[in-house]
């Protein structure tokens, strides 16, 4: 039986050592092109039982990795549409925001494009600041003292984390800010800052459970958020 030179050397009566026959080989995939009479006595188990060569168990091997590349860059097409769509929305909105010159006006930029562009069911923003008589958009409220409003800590509670995060819709606060709150199920919430001040919290909900999770990326909501606290500075300015 002819030798192969590897870390260690086997003969007839030596078992062979698979592990330092695959390092070698390795080490020198130009083995085989130099011994080409050793392919033809070489077989591999196939998944239906029977025996197949080198040469279609490899083409077998690239044609699978081949197939996983193909999933991988539809993934990377889809999520890249996706973010396309993301973004027109997001734009659109941005200029909405930018356009509005009072509370009503920012408001209701918010709550269109939440439940007309991103399929949100309810929108509430609650600022933590006194409002003028006319800033009586039905999705507009002040969490500014008790008297204003009777779950003003709970709801600046909701603002405690300077960054958007979902939850469950639950409390008695969120179901306060919230009427017709019997088929809402998931939330979104969304602290509003200007620099280092907190001036109040935008609340999205859903009927979906699974609208607003834990896997959602907040990445274009906190876009959202720095966007509106700049326009809050503005217009309360």
């Amino acid at each position: 039986m002819s030798k192969i030179n590897c870390n260690t050397v086997t003969t007839k009566d030596e078992p062979v050592d698979a592990y330092a026959v695959a390092n070698y080989l390795r080490q020198n995939p130009g083995f085989f092109s130099q011994h080409l009479d050793l392919l033809a006595d070489i077989e591999l188990a196939h998944d239906c039982g029977q025996a197949t060569s080198l040469i279609e168990r490899q083409t077998q091997v690239m044609r699978g990795k081949m197939e996983g590349y193909a999933e991988r860059i539809s993934d990377i097409l889809t999520t890249a549409r996706r973010n396309d769509v993301q973004f027109e929305k997001t734009k659109r909105l941005v200029i909405e925001l930018a356009a509005a010159t009072h509370l009503n006006a920012l408001t209701e930029s918010l709550k269109v494009s939440f439940t007309k562009e991103f399929h949100a069911d309810a929108v509430h923003l609650a600022l933590f600041s006194s409002l003028k008589a006319t800033d009586n958009h039905p999705s507009l409220s002040s969490a500014k003292t008790l008297d204003q409003n009777p779950y003003y800590a709970n709801i600046q509670k909701l603002a405690s984390k300077n960054w958007a995060y979902c939850q469950t819709f639950k409390g008695a606060a969120m179901e306060h800010l919230f009427p017709d709150h019997d088929k809402l199920k998931s939330s979104a919430i969304v602290p509003l800052y200007l620099d280092d001040n907190v001036l109040g919290v935008l609340i999205i909900a859903s009927n979906a459970a699974d609208h607003y999770s834990d896997q959602l990326d907040t990445l274009f909501l906190n876009h959202v958020a720095a966007v509106t606290g700049r326009c809050l500075g503005r217009i309360q300015a």
